[in-house]
């Protein structure tokens, strides 16, 4: 309370100086003409108590001091602003990081297993979120746990380019956002945003809906432990999904990559010899590093047939490989673009499937195609069993 008294009259001296100021000073008297807005401007200024003349002299001493620094909109920081929203909005671009763009490229490279592609954009993802939380223009309740506040992050997404548009729906809880960052491959995307959310504290279900759109729903916090789990697991299976066609397309080009192990065996052996166990275990250690479930058992015949066909596919020698069950057996429908690669690509198939106990019931076979039988054996290879 004594502070606040000793402010009081320490302003009411500085008042007193300035009237005595304005009193014994020198005055000009100034007749001019404004417009009724600029005079309502310096009434407004002025103040209750205060007068206009003492706002025409503040105005001029502040001009006076500022009249030779440039405007903020001729300034090299806001055309640096101009041209990023230009291009946000107009040239589909967006606002990443260096480390994304390296992910990319070496993803295209095939320079890193799908693996390793995962656990760097979930921690892109991480640091993402720290770096937005860490920025002072961004306000605190926008990390609250709540649909409005996630709602307020994803508009943010939107205005870094990494979003087209985004529809909220607040009584369903759900936004429907499209992607414009990696609308080719939302699956990357989406992975790295859950990454991004779930380091922020969001409890959000996530999933692709479309070529390039994504739903997020806002979930409770005490349920969202109960469905977490099965979140994961479906971004994992949709980005598999996307894997084997990005597979199957550069395929498509006739571009084929063989690992040492097979390169050794082909010069050394015919294409009627059989593969060596060590061959096929680095074949096998190969498929593990490119397929996020490589390195899980496979809990049936399907799972084993999926993961040896994504095998021979990232390999180059199948154009296309289609696997599903019919009736008791395992079908398998490939393509190749010569009779050498089919003939190479089922070799390794075979084997690889005969390795865990999953052989070979009927074949049906052209120039350079061929469908494919398979079932369960427990005599053969490594007695796969299932259960």
């Amino acid at each position: 309370m004594l502070l606040l008294v000793m402010f009081m009259a320490e302003e009411q001296k500085k008042d007193a100086l300035n009237e005595k100021h304005r009193s014994t000073a020198a005055r000009v008297h100034l007749h001019t003409t404004i417009s009724a807005r600029t005079r309502q401007l310096l009434k407004e200024l002025a103040g209750e108590s205060g007068r206009i003349n003492d706002a025409l002299e503040e105005a001029v001493r502040f001009y006076s001091t500022r009249k030779d620094i440039p405007s903020c909109d001729d300034c090299d920081a806001m055309e640096v602003s101009n041209l990023r929203r230009s291009l946000i909005d107009s040239a589909d671009m967006g606002l990443v990081s260096s480390q994304v763009l390296s992910v990319l490229a070496q993803l295209g490279c095939s320079g890193q297993g799908a693996s390793e592609l995962i656990a760097r954009l979930r921690k892109i993802g991480h640091q993402q979120t720290k770096l937005l939380r860490g920025l002072g223009t961004i306000p605190q309740d926008m990390w609250e746990n709540t649909f409005d506040s996630f709602a307020s992050n994803v508009a943010l997404l939107g205005r870094m380019g990494i979003f087209g548009s985004v529809e909220v729906h607040p009584e369903r809880k759900t936004i429907l956002a499209t992607a414009k960052l990696m609308r080719e491959q939302p699956e990357i995307l989406l992975m790295m945003l859950i990454a991004e959310w779930d380091e922020a504290g969001y409890s959000v279900d996530a999933e692709v809906v479309a070529e390039n759109k994504i739903s997020v729903m806002w979930v409770d916090p005490l349920l969202f432990e109960n469905i977490k789990e099965e979140r994961d697991r479906r971004v994992l299976s949709l980005w598999r999904e996307r894997r084997e066609l990005m597979l199957m397309q550069a395929g498509q080009s006739g571009t084929v990559t063989l690992n040492p192990s097979l390169l050794e065996w082909l010069t050394n052996n015919t294409i009627k010899d059989a593969l060596d166990e060590r061959t096929v275990v680095s074949i096998r250690d190969y498929i593990e590093q490119i397929d996020p479930h490589g390195s899980e058992t496979p809990t049936s015949i399907v799972d084993h047939v999926k993961r040896a066909a994504l095998g021979v596919t990232s390999l180059g020698l199948l154009e296309r490989c289609d696997v599903r069950s019919e009736n008791e057996l395992t079908r398998v429908q490939l393509r190749s673009r010569t009779s050498f690669m089919k003939d190479l690509g089922l070799k390794l198939l075979l084997a690889l499937l005969r390795f865990d106990g999953v052989d070979e019931f009927a074949r049906e076979e052209g120039v350079s195609t061929a469908v494919l039988y398979f079932g369960e054996k427990p005599e053969v290879g490594r007695k796969y069993r299932l259960g």
